[in-house]
């Protein structure tokens, strides 16, 4: 998939989650849409266009004024590269994966989100963090995934991205 392509499809879900979703909060938390799709993404083309699908996804939500600058530029570029690794190494026809790599990712990102607001000074208690904001937002997420993906891999197929099989 070209550059464009992607760009265009980071920018569709960028406003969607900038514009649509606040909206539809769930316990106060909306989902990280462009984190959903570069794992989904990652998980169905492998390594490299994950990589780069998660970098340009956090460059957009970085430049669209998600907290810290370059925060979401490593966790999207790290969680793409990992789905992406992931691709040749499961089978993706079972809904279960990518429902695991989402919950896993979702953790990870904001622990590595709420570690680094620490080291810049934010306060805030961590049993209030894991149930105010971390638990609601991996049920958002989680709720999510299944239309994401299978969106993802409908776009991808009408894209004619040549490289979309679903297999080990």
């Amino acid at each position: 998939m070209s550059v464009g392509k992607k760009l265009l499809l980071i920018i569709v879900v960028l406003a969607l989650q900038t514009a649509f979703f606040p909206h539809l909060s769930l316990f106060g938390v909306i989902p990280n849409l462009v984190l959903i799709t570069t794992v989904c993404y990652g998980l169905l083309q492998g390594i490299r266009p994950g990589l780069c699908f998660g970098l340009l996804g956090g460059i957009c939500l970085d430049l669209a004024g998600s907290g810290i600058l370059g925060i979401n530029i490593t966790i999207l570029g790290l969680l793409g590269f990992a789905a992406g690794y992931l691709e040749r190494l499961v089978f993706k026809g079972y809904l279960i994966i990518p429902l695991c790599l989402v919950l896993v990712g979702t953790v990870i990102a904001e622990l590595f989100s709420y570690s680094i607001l620490l080291a810049f000074g934010w306060r805030m208690a961590f049993l209030s963090f894991l149930g105010g904001t971390l638990l609601p937002l991996c049920l958002y997420n989680l709720v999510l995934t299944a239309p994401v993906y299978f969106g993802l891999k409908k776009v991808l197929v009408l894209m004619g991205e040549r490289r979309l099989k679903v297999g080990a």
